[in-house]
């Protein structure tokens, strides 16, 4: 079960979840990279990795030779592949790239492919290393997460990678793409704030991008004019992408005096962080404030007040990149698709006001 509870956590879960399904799909043998090969694939640092490498010691998976390495407990005879393909994510940090990460792992795996993670954290220094170093690890095709190529080189540098590349909120119109569509996601999620509550609606980001240029912020706004209100930015915050960047933006917000009836956050953990910070000074969820999150990557037995949140369908998202992948390499002129996928609001208690 996963715990995503506090911002410390995310990073060193998120990667023992991915690394767990590596040893459980075969792509170790007898021992695991070494910290520092993972900390520089995942862009992490070693305390995060030990942390990670520590949980699946306790579980039974790994063992440490001092000296030596870190050792599966029980060898697994690597599954033998013809396709290798590396995935590249901004961040394992944010629990929607890392779960993401799994879907397509679990998919390449009943496919009998062997898939290659890293993450940049955006730097294209490093995306054209990772590149170089797939190119002499025999990689034949890339799967390209959006956030690891947010640069205005970001057209000329795909068309020089040197095999297929499949994009995943990429927009860039140069190449086979899926993307969940989060501005339809979050025109449904303050649509249904404005059904519950009444104005203001406050939005908090946690993307690294300005605001206003963001899927979310034009769904954020879109859903609003609707009703024939216009953004107001006294009750829109950013903050990292966490729960105590969501506590914390949530916190601002009651103490500048602008905290409004309803709240869209960016993603689920940030409304858990503000669900607590809301609480913690004593507001009432929902019947004081509605909360709506954005993903579905927390489970409802970890949440402190079941989260109405729009949901992505990671699974539906691994299997269509991944067809994409395989029409790609059996057919290199095809032309280029590009793949919607819708997303569902799943309403929950938090954004449900009890009735007297």
């Amino acid at each position: 079960m996963r715990t995503i509870i506090s911002s410390d956590q995310h990073a060193y879960i998120q990667l023992a979840n991915i690394l767990r399904n590596q040893i459980s799909f075969g792509e170790y043998e007898e021992k695991i990279p070494s910290s520092r090969e993972i900390a520089d694939r995942f862009g992490l640092n070693f305390k995060t990795v030990n942390k990670a490498i520590e949980i699946l010691v306790n579980e039974g998976l790994l063992k440490r030779v001092k000296g030596k390495g870190t050792y599966l407990v029980h060898p697994i005879k690597k599954t033998k592949t013809d396709t290798l393909i590396g995935l590249i994510l901004s961040d394992v940090v944010n629990p929607n790239f890392a779960l993401l990460a799994e879907a397509i792992q679990k998919e390449g795996h009943e496919k009998g492919y062997s898939v290659i993670i890293n993450t940049n954290n955006g730097d294209i220094d490093t995306l054209q290393k990772i590149i170089s170093f797939y190119q002499r690890s025999g990689v034949q095709a890339l799967i390209l997460q959006g956030g690891a190529i947010r640069h205005p080189q970001a057209k000329d540098i795909i068309r020089q990678i040197p095999f297929p590349v499949v994009g995943d909120h990429m927009h860039t119109y140069c190449i086979d793409e899926v993307w969940i569509d989060v501005r339809a996601g979050a025109q449904l999620a303050v649509q249904h704030l404005l059904e519950v509550t009444s104005p203001p609606i406050g939005y908090i980001s946690g993307s690294s991008e300005d605001i206003q240029l963001t899927g979310r912020y034009q769904g954020y706004r879109d859903a609003l004019m609707s009703y024939g209100y216009l953004p107001d930015f006294r009750y829109i915050r950013k903050s990292p992408p966490t729960f105590a960047g969501g506590f914390h933006a949530t916190l601002n917000l009651i103490q500048e005096g602008c905290l409004p009836k309803g709240i869209f956050y960016y993603n689920l953990v940030m409304s858990l962080g503000g669900i607590s910070a809301l609480l913690s000074k004593g507001f009432r969820v929902p019947d004081d404030v509605a909360v709506v999150g954005c993903d579905d990557s927390v489970p409802v037995e970890e949440m402190i007040i079941p989260t109405t949140t729009v949901a992505f369908p990671y699974e539906e998202e691994a299997r269509k990149i991944l067809f994409l992948v395989e029409r790609r390499l059996s057919n290199p002129d095809a032309p280029f698709w590009n793949v919607r996928i819708p997303p569902r609001l799943i309403i929950r208690k938090s954004s449900q006001p009890t009735t007297s």
